[in-house]
This record gives structure tokens, sequence and C-alpha cells, in this order.
């Protein structure tokens, strides 16, 4: 009973809280009331890839996981329930005139767009033109954190798999472009050093 109580508590909140803290091997997002009261935790080996998340209630039990495909054109993940049925398919997508967008599938049927300026963390979730969830950035606090405002029919665990997703990319892409500033500017200074000493 207690087992159901956490992951209904956790399934049923409306207004969640997402904290992030990034390790130097691990990715972790706790999920929260507005209250500050724990509902559950998602976490990463950012060693792993493709990367893989458990997300798990207060009390430990799995409420669902989020499996990355390695071979696909664009970041892709796949979102399953803890006996492993597929709940969606997340993709990243490019679409003229308007950047980027994410898109969510199942038995390769779309049922959800995600769009919005990804860069600040501010992006609805769309079903059937309806929008049902809402992601902002709250930029008052200590931590990285966003409020997650669901307000449609959905299933919870979409709408939060797929905020950790977005996040994960965004993460991951922030870090790729800081790797490949440092090696160009490493790689300046190097050409520079050499062309003085010819």
């Amino acid at each position: 009973m207690i087992y159901l109580s956490n992951i209904n508590n956790f399934l049923e909140a409306k207004n969640i809280v997402l904290k992030k803290k990034i390790l130097s091997l691990w990715e972790h997002y706790d999920f929260e009331t507005i209250e500050g009261k724990k509902l559950g935790e998602a976490d990463a080996n950012l060693i792993q890839l493709p990367a893989k998340f458990n997300v798990h209630d207060q009390s430990g039990a799995e409420v669902f996981h989020i499996e990355g495909v390695l071979i696909s054109l664009r970041p892709q993940y796949i979102i399953r329930e803890p006996t492993g049925a597929e709940l969606g398919t997340i993709t990243k997508k490019l679409v003229k005139l308007i950047g980027t967008e994410f898109w969510v599938e199942k038995n390769g049927v779309e049922f959800m767009r995600i769009y919005g300026d990804f860069t600040e963390h501010e992006y609805n979730l769309v079903v059937d033109n309806v929008q049902v969830a809402s992601v902002h950035r709250k930029w008052i606090s200590i931590r990285d954190q966003l409020e997650i405002s669901i307000t449609g029919e959905v299933d919870h665990r979409v709408v939060l798999g797929a905020v950790t997703v977005i996040e994960h990319i965004s993460f991951t892409e922030r870090q790729n472009k800081a790797s490949l500033s440092t090696t160009a500017s490493k790689k300046a200074k190097k050409e520079k050093y050499s062309q003085k000493n010819k």
C-alpha cells in the first residue's frame, strides 16, 4: 500500500519542481512539490552510451525508465514502464521556419509536440493542438530549477520523461560546445606558439 501510495502521489501531482544536479559522472534530477516535498528522482550515468535514466519515487520503487537509442539520425529516447512496455518515443527534430521541436510518438504515430525556447527552458507540451503541460525556469534559485505544470489529460510519466530528456539533451549539447571551444582555443594557442618559434 505504501508502494502504491508513493507512486500515486508522484503521478497525480499537477505542479512539480525539477531540480538539476550535475556531477562529474552522474546526471541527477529531483522531483518535488511546490512546497518542497520530494516525490522522486532520476539518475543517469554520463559514461554510459546511450544514456539511460532510471526514475524512482521517494521509496525507491521504479516509476518508469528512459533509454537512449544508439542508432538514430537525431537524438531519440524511449520512455518505458517498469515492465518494459513503451509509453512513448521522444525525438528532437529541426522544423523549417520554426527551429527545434520535440515530437513524441508511439507505435510510429505522433501524439505530442513540444515547442518553445529550449535555451531558456520555457516550452509547452501539446496534444491534439491542446496544451497539456508547460515548463518554465525558476530564476531565483541556488540550483537550476524548472516548474512543470500539468494542466491536461496526459500520462504524467510521458511529461516527466520528456522534460528529463529535453534537459539532458540541452546539457550534453552545452557540454559538447564547451569542449569544442576549449579544443579550438588550445589549437589556436599552439599554432600561435609555433609561428613565434619559426
